[in-house]
C-alpha cells in the first residue's frame, strides 16, 4: 500500500485522519508509478497537493481554489490556480495550461455543494478527463448534514431515516434524499445504468452505453472511471 511508504505526519490534510488513503490505496495501486496529470479542486493550505506529489512520484499536480493562493509555496511539480469550480471558462483555462491533452485523475475536495460539484464534474469529465481516467468526489455525505447547505431543512425533497423501512408496492416511489450533493451522486448512479435507462420498456430504442467504465460509491468517497482507454 503506497500510503504506508510515506511519512504521513508531513502532510497537512484531513484525508489521513478521515481514513481516505485506505480507499485510495486500493483503487489507485496500478497508477502509483505512472506519469500522471492530476487536478485537485479545493486545496485549503495545500497539504493534500504535497501528499499527491509524493504519493504519485511521476505526477504533475495542479490545485485550484476560490481563495487567494499567493502565500502558498508548495515546492516542485505543483501548480496553483485561483478560481471557482463552477466556472467552465476558468476550468478550461486550467486544463489548457496544465493538461492540454486531458487529466488522468481529478479529485473534487472543493465546496461539497451539489450544484457546484455537478457543474465541475460534468464539464471536466466531458471535456478534460482522458478516456480511462478517474474522477473522485470526496465528502459527498455532507449532503445529509443539517449544518451544511445541501442538508438544511426546508427542501421540498423528502429526507428519510435510513434505519426505517417501509413496504413499497407497484409504482410507489421510495422516499429518497434526492437533492443537493446526495442527489448529484444519485445522478451518477443513473448514468452508470444508462444502458437500461435508455432502453426502458421499448425494445426498439437503441441502448446508450454509460459514459462510465465503473462507479464505486463508498462512505464519503465516490470513484468514477471514464469509459474508453
Amino acid at each position: 500500500m503506497r500510503s504506508t511508504e510515506l511519512d504521513l505526519s508531513m502532510y497537512d490534510t484531513d484525508k489521513i485522519a478521515n481514513g481516505y488513503l485506505r480507499s485510495y490505496d486500493r483503487m489507485f495501486a496500478p497508477l502509483v508509478d505512472r506519469e500522471l496529470l492530476l487536478l485537485e479542486i479545493g486545496i485549503n493550505r495545500g497539504g493534500s497537493l504535497q501528499l499527491w506529489r509524493d504519493y504519485f512520484p511521476r505526477a504533475q499536480v495542479a490545485g485550484l481554489d476560490i481563495q487567494p493562493l499567493t502565500q502558498l509555496d508548495l515546492g516542485e511539480r505543483i501548480q496553483l490556480f485561483q478560481g471557482s469550480q463552477a466556472d467552465p471558462d476558468f476550468l478550461d483555462q486550467v486544463a489548457r495550461v496544465h493538461a492540454p491533452g486531458g487529466f488522468d485523475l481529478i479529485i473534487d475536495d472543493g465546496a461539497h455543494v451539489g450544484i457546484l460539484s455537478r457543474v465541475a464534474f460534468w464539464h471536466l469529465f466531458e471535456h478534460h478527463l482522458k478516456p480511462g481516467g478517474w474522477y473522485v468526489v470526496e465528502d459527498w455525505g455532507t449532503g445529509y448534514w443539517d449544518d451544511w447547505p445541501d442538508g438544511q431543512a426546508g427542501s421540498e425533497s423528502v429526507v428519510i431515516d435510513p434505519l426505517r423501512s417501509r413496504v413499497v408496492t407497484g409504482n410507489d416511489r421510495i422516499p429518497s434524499h434526492d437533492y443537493g450533493m446526495v442527489g448529484f451522486i444519485k445522478e451518477l448512479v443513473d448514468e452508470q445504468g444508462a444502458g437500461d435507462l435508455t432502453i426502458g420498456a421499448q425494445p426498439s430504442v437503441q441502448r446508450r452505453p454509460s459514459k462510465f467504465a465503473s462507479l464505486t460509491v463508498l462512505p464519503s468517497l465516490v470513484f468514477v472511471q471514464k469509459a474508453g482507454g
